[in-house]
């Protein structure tokens, strides 16, 4: 048989239209094979990192997607954000690997006065949601009056108050009652806390108002506390707000007056408060409320200076990162004071109970990002003030 010129020509095209993909009926590719690197080149899928435990917020995946096997109990978990010792990962079986918050979706309010005396009743409410609180549980201690808070996210731990140096702590998800967690180093009368999720310091608050001590604990570890260093003044009965690095105290009483000063501490570094500016409008004691959102902070209500039966209905703001005096934020629904009661999601600012001046049970809200009044939240089960409010997960 002899072969045609034309005819080779015409099959040599259609061989390089094989190896080059331009046959219309082949694509030129056979086949992926990414694990040997071979055929058509593509960067090839890692598997997931492995260990004898879970992830850690320190374990830094290379992307939002990675995954990480636990090969002691088989859970897989996916990392879903990726921040340099702050991840976060979702395990299949439900663990979640996250770093420590200082609120959460769930709001607490505990101890304090009401009409029959000292109050041992814990509140909650889920704060995205507005509506009356539930019964939570008791206190161990009902002598919490003028008590402060700290939250992990996953534990509140109440401290301090009227004569007491006692610690007790409770888990958000699960309610019930509280349990003995450790001892202040002193009494603290009407001190103010702050946290960054993983340690809680309470600010001044001595009963006799001779020094301005500080004290601090881990909030997973039970225990005593330790001493921080000390206020700028002696004071109590201020308010304070937080971010994850900076705590800042406002206002508060010095033993003769209200003052409008305030300061801050770097939370995961003892030592004494440093001035932060002062309050703009209002100089306020009493215990007034704070709460934050990690980035703005916020005070609201308190006593007038040197009229205590007079309850103001300002609320002050700052930013946290940035010293300097307050800025008018807007107006409780009602002049309050001896609240405590405060806490936040991140998004909503909650103030809870106080007096003006019978015991109230009102609990009222803002928007922390957008400055404006107060709303109606709901109603406390038990008209009380001088409590401690706090938030965490109920997850």
């Amino acid at each position: 048989m002899t072969l045609t010129k034309s005819y080779l020509n015409r099959s040599l095209i259609n061989i390089n239209d094989v190896i080059y993909g331009t046959n219309k009926f082949m694509s030129g590719i056979v086949s992926d094979n990414t694990d040997k690197q071979s055929g058509l080149v593509k960067t090839p899928v890692l598997g997931p990192d492995s260990g004898s435990s879970d992830p850690t917020v320190s374990t830094n995946p290379s992307a939002v997607g990675a995954r990480h096997i636990n090969t002691t109990s088989g859970e897989v978990f996916v990392a879903t954000d990726v921040t340099a010792g702050e991840n976060i990962w979702k395990g299949q079986l439900g663990t979640d690997v996250k770093p420590p918050s200082y609120f959460g979706a769930r709001g607490v309010m505990g101890g304090g006065q009401a009409s029959g005396g000292e109050s041992n009743v814990l509140d909650y409410v889920t704060i995205a949601t507005t509506g009356n609180a539930t019964d939570f549980g008791d206190l161990l201690v009902g002598n919490a009056i003028g008590g402060s808070h700290v939250s992990s996210g996953s534990r509140g731990v109440i401290g301090g108050g009227d004569t007491t140096n006692v610690l007790q702590y409770f888990a958000f998800a699960t309610t019930g009652n509280t349990t003995d967690f450790g001892d202040l180093v002193g009494n603290h009368y009407y001190p103010s806390a702050v946290s960054n999720g993983t340690r809680g310091v309470w600010i001044a608050g001595q009963a006799d108002n001779s020094s301005a001590p500080m004290d601090y604990l881990t909030i997973s570890s039970l225990g005593n506390a330790s001493d921080f260093g000390d206020y700028v003044a002696n004071t109590n009965g201020g308010g304070t707000c937080m971010s994850d690095v900076r705590g800042v105290y406002m206002g508060g009483h010095n033993g003769s007056a209200a003052v409008d000063t305030m300061a801050y501490i770097t939370t995961a570094t003892t030592g004494n408060a440093t001035d932060f500016g002062d309050l703009v409008d209002v100089a306020v004691y009493s215990v007034p409320g704070g709460c934050s959102n990690g980035t703005r902070g916020m005070i609201g209500g308190g006593a007038e200076p040197g009229s205590p039966s007079i309850k103001t209905d300002r609320i002050n703001y700052i930013t946290i990162a940035n010293t300097g005096n307050s800025t008018d934020f807007g107006d409780l629904i009602t002049g309050r004071a001896n609240m405590g009661g405060c806490f936040s999601d991140g998004t909503k600012g909650l103030w809870c109970g106080g007096k003006s001046p019978a015991l109230r049970n009102q609990i009222e809200y803002v928007n922390i990002a957008s400055v404006g009044d107060a709303t109606d939240f709901g109603d406390l089960t038990v008209a009380r003030d001088t409590g401690a409010g706090m938030s965490g997960d109920a997850s």
